[in-house]
């Protein structure tokens, strides 16, 4: 019995140091982690770009921010399946493609809205030949009077 005793001695004197190697790698690990979430969410909180309740687009879906936290964001999603929240890693954030929507009822012009500002910046150009061009027509008509 003895022998056992001096073997698990033996054993546990050789693998303790690594376990304690494993469990300060795993500590260390999860703090370079946390440290990142923590770096990233303060960068994004004080952000003046981007505030809880702004509308967005995120990864081409209309969304709106929930929540900005320490750790991970919360984005509210419009989607097929309806109104969802999608969590997202702080430090993933700079991954994804977040557009802050800044008028929603500003819109680009028609067609015919196009023409009718092509329409008036031609005529502003032509109105100074055109006005040349009358002249010449009534010389030519005092002349042909003339005649």
């Amino acid at each position: 019995m003895e022998i056992f005793d001096t073997f698990g001695i033996a054993v546990s004197d050789m693998i303790g140091p690594w376990i304690a190697v494993l469990l300060s790698l795993s500590v260390a690990f999860w703090f370079k982690d946390f440290t990142t979430n923590l770096i990233y969410g303060i960068k994004f909180k004080m952000n003046p770009s981007f505030n809880e309740g702004d509308a967005v687009v995120l990864n081409d879906e209309d969304a709106i921010i929930v929540k900005i936290g320490w750790g991970e964001s919360v984005f509210g999603v419009y989607s097929k399946k309806g109104y969802t929240w999608r969590f997202v890693q702080n430090d993933r954030l700079h991954l994804l493609k977040l557009e802050k929507i800044v008028n929603k009822n500003l819109h680009l012009d028609t067609d015919a809205e196009k023409g009718r500002r092509m329409q008036a910046l031609l005529d502003l150009a032509q109105s100074d030949q055109i006005a040349a061009n009358k002249q010449e027509i009534e010389k030519l008509k005092a002349r042909s009077e003339e005649d």
